[in-house]
């Protein structure tokens, strides 16, 4: 199982809060592992009625799952209200007319730009360990790169088991261990990432039926170590309890910079890139714990009924 986070939740409402009033440099991780995580669900017959896309940030990506599923009831969800609002504002702005940058993304992805609209985009602030869904409402649980910031994961995902419904898939994302490991040799302060078993083991714990992890390791190359630094900042800084509670100085931003200095440049870092999906059984655990048997009688080998 995960072991305890340090994260402070109201400290990660904070930062990701601030983000959403300026135009996010590393917005190109998300989109690229949001390609990635469709490709993979090209393989999988699904045609859900209800998608929940859990930290759906700007949009961008809750609003290509309604372009691929038009007929169905897409809401995504939020810790932070800003982004939300930017989320809202993006639709109404996509809305407007064809050749928005929404539409840019489903042609990257390849789905059919001239698709319906879609018939329910909803987006609400919530809280991902405590969601304001009912039990069994949900088809498809979508997560990009949010996991990592649950200070509660196995909270969390009992809340991702309880809204599925019997027979819905889970499929998401989350920074591992190894990410930034570049960084972390030269002296960065850095939050603490989940490991795949560790979230394996949760889903299992939750009752998700055959779990499926794996990981992939991305490698991002920057000629400006000032440029990259500004791109790994806009990924989330240190939201931790014990965080020191003074704004890093510019001293200690200049010894980090010398320290990059003495590597070969451009410089790389790396993403370990968790990959994980499961499915709810047909016969859903309940709240309880235990999982409803149902009886059926024999029939006679007589050739009775």
């Amino acid at each position: 199982m995960p072991e305890p986070s340090d994260l402070d939740r109201s400290s990660v409402r904070r930062q990701f809060e601030r983000r959403a009033q300026h135009p996010d440099p590393a917005d190109f991780l998300l989109r690229e592992v949001e390609h990635r995580m469709v490709e993979r669900l090209d393989l999988i017959r699904l045609q859900p009625q209800r998608v929940l896309d859990v930290g759906c940030g700007s949009g961008a990506g809750t609003q290509v799952l309604a372009q691929r599923w038009p007929a169905a009831e897409v809401l995504g969800i939020d810790l932070a209200q800003s982004r939300i609002a930017s989320a809202r504002a993006a639709v109404k702005s996509n809305q407007a007319g064809p050749g928005g940058w929404v539409q840019s993304l489903v042609r990257r992805l390849g789905a059919t730009p001239s698709a319906p609209e879609p018939r329910t985009v909803r987006f609400a602030v919530a809280d991902a360990h405590r969601l304001p869904l009912a039990d069994a409402s949900v088809d498809l649980v979508w997560s990009n790169l949010v996991l990592h910031w649950f200070d509660d994961v196995p909270a969390a995902i009992a809340e991702w088991y309880r809204v599925i419904r019997p027979d819905g898939l889970l499929m998401f994302t989350a920074l591992g261990v190894d990410t930034l490991i570049e960084l972390r040799r030269a002296g960065a302060r850095l939050p603490t990432l989940p490991d795949m078993h560790d979230i394996g083991d949760a889903l299992l714990a939750a009752g998700f039926a055959e779990p499926v992890m794996d990981t992939e390791r991305l490698t991002i190359t920057w000629a400006d170590p000032v440029r990259m630094l500004a791109d790994v900042r806009a990924l989330g800084g240190d939201a931790s309890r014990l965080r020191p509670r003074g704004l890093s100085t510019p001293r200690q931003r200049e010894a980090l910079l010398q320290a990059l200095a003495k590597r070969d440049m451009p410089i790389s870092l790396s993403f370990e890139l968790i990959h994980g999906h499961a499915w709810c059984a047909t016969a859903k655990r309940r709240n309880d714990g235990f999982i409803p048997v149902s009886m059926h009688p024999r029939r006679s080998s007589r050739g009775g009924a």
